[in-house]
């Protein structure tokens, strides 16, 4: 399991963000986001896989979970809308911290892509670098 610090600092790195705070919260965002879209099953796997300072963010998304659309574009909107991000951005967020967690437990990909409809596919594939 990816630590809580390591998987914040990739974040910050690779989204190229100066506050560990901003990066964090995408964190957040993201599994939040991830989790409402999930059934519980996965949701359980998924909180296994992320340190324990992500798993109430996991929570809250299973909270949330009615009130969230389906798909894609939703889930992005969802990440974007709290930080004022692109829908480009919040991509790039969301393949970041999905990439980062499933590195490290190798099932998890594949047990989240069976369980997301096929056009959550690209959150799994690692980001091109921001130029």
């Amino acid at each position: 399991m990816i630590s809580h610090r390591h998987l914040v600092e990739e974040v910050a790195s690779r989204a190229r963000l100066d506050d560990p705070e901003a990066a964090d919260a995408a964190v957040h965002l993201v599994l939040a986001a991830l989790s409402s879209r999930l059934d519980p099953p996965h949701r359980e796997h998924l909180r296994q896989a992320v340190p324990a300072h992500e798993r109430p963010a996991l929570q809250y998304g299973a909270d949330a979970a009615e009130g969230s659309g389906p798909g894609l574009d939703e889930l992005l909107a969802d990440v974007a809308r709290p930080v004022g991000a692109t829908p480009d951005q919040a991509l790039f967020l969301a393949r970041t911290v999905l990439c980062r967690i499933s590195a490290e437990d190798t099932s998890l990909a594949a047990d989240l892509r069976g369980a997301l409809p096929d056009e959550f596919g690209t959150l799994f594939t690692e980001p091109d670098p921001l130029s």
